[in-house]
């Protein structure tokens, strides 16, 4: 064994080799770090170099192989800053200037412009509103009026079409027709001159238009049992024109009266007549709080002949109207049975006589003159 510094001493091979290794993996990592880190330039002026091509990935482990180099980014200049403030107006003018401007200023700023373009726009609302409002109003006001007796009225056709309601008192009352007074009444059973208060009689009638032209009406009452009941009676207009314009009826209907509990008599051919004034006013003032069967059995719905009903939908006849049920004496008149529990057992003679054609029972309404 020979030692350093002796004759015989020869450098050991495996020393030699170490060394070259130790040498050997320093500069494959300097090379690694040279592909890795991007140069830093210090200055702006400097020319950056190209980029070195990828190491090879053999040597990478299995799972970065296919990730390639971290992103690079370029060390260019930075775009340059924006601000609101360098927007330019078409005379160059600038946002700056408007906003410090001394006349705003002046005038209360931004809060005052705010507010005065406020004010216009309302103003410019209020306006518009106020044209739509007022067409709306020209356009009904242009619609021409209807000359029916009231406004409300369930209008079906042209005037007098509708559902009318005619507040009446009981004028006069007349039984010449009948031998025995008690087998003709007329409802309330109270004249206008022995009680103002109770003669009110109420009749709901309902006047239908046809569809020819000029049109035709005729006139049907409600099913009302204190009522005249009639259908599709003919109305004739009679003084057109003229202060007593009117339009009348007649109509064959047949009365029924219960002279006592048990018996009903039948005047079967009373005429029923009727005029509907459209310009002569009416000068009655109803009495609302009456008690009389025909103004109570008004108030409660019925059915009329065109489907109506009397409740709610009838207005008032706003004009004069009188009405009078008549019938002379004669064979059958009155024609009066017996009945028990509503059925009729037989005909009733005793007390009743023959009386003259030209004795006539009646009871005769209206709603103007009451004092004539």
């Amino acid at each position: 064994m020979d030692f350093v510094g002796s004759k015989n001493f020869t450098p050991s091979p495996a020393r030699h080799s170490s060394s070259n290794s130790r040498r050997s993996r320093t500069n494959s990592r300097a090379s690694s770090l040279d592909h890795r880190l991007s140069i830093i330039a210090e200055d702006s002026s400097a020319t950056a170099l190209p980029p070195r091509p990828p190491p090879q990935t053999h040597n990478r482990p299995f799972g970065r192989r296919f990730l390639g180099d971290p992103p690079r980014y370029s060390n260019g200049p930075a775009p340059p800053k924006y601000s609101l403030w360098d927007v330019t107006g078409p005379k160059g003018e600038k946002f700056e200037d408007l906003r410090n401007n001394a006349y705003v200023a002046r005038r209360g700023g931004w809060r005052r412009i705010c507010l005065i373009a406020l004010i216009v726009i309302a103003c410019i609302v209020a306006l518009v509103v106020g044209l739509v409002v007022g067409l709306k109003k020209k356009h009904s006001s242009s619609a021409p009026p209807s000359p029916a007796a009231s406004s409300s009225a369930p209008q079906t056709g042209p005037f007098p079409a509708g559902s009318y309601t005619f507040t009446t008192f009981l004028d006069r009352t007349s039984t010449a027709c009948t031998s025995n007074d008690a087998s003709w009444k007329c409802e309330p059973a109270v004249t206008y001159a022995s009680s103002p208060s109770n003669s009110e009689a109420t009749f709901n009638w309902v006047i239908t238009a046809s569809s020819s032209n000029p049109p035709t009406f005729t006139i049907s009452s409600t099913d009302n049992p204190f009522a005249i009941n009639f259908a599709n009676a003919t109305l004739n207009l009679l003084d057109p024109g003229a202060p007593e314009e009117r339009y009348t009826f007649t109509t064959i209907v047949q009365k029924v009266v219960f002279p006592s509990f048990s018996v009903k008599c039948f005047y079967n051919t009373t005429q029923f007549t009727s005029d509907l004034y459209t310009k002569k006013p009416k000068t009655y003032l109803s009495n609302s709080g009456s008690s009389s069967p025909t103004s109570s059995a008004a108030t409660a719905a019925s059915s009329g002949a065109s489907g109506t009903s009397a409740s709610g939908e009838f207005a008032d006849w706003g004009f004069a109207v009188d009405a009078t049920q008549s019938i002379g004496g004669g064979q059958d008149v009155p024609e009066c049975y017996d009945t028990v529990n509503g059925q009729i057992t037989g005909r009733v003679t005793e007390g009743y006589s023959l009386q003259p054609a030209g004795n006539f029972c009646s009871c005769a309404y209206k709603n103007y003159d009451p004092s004539s």
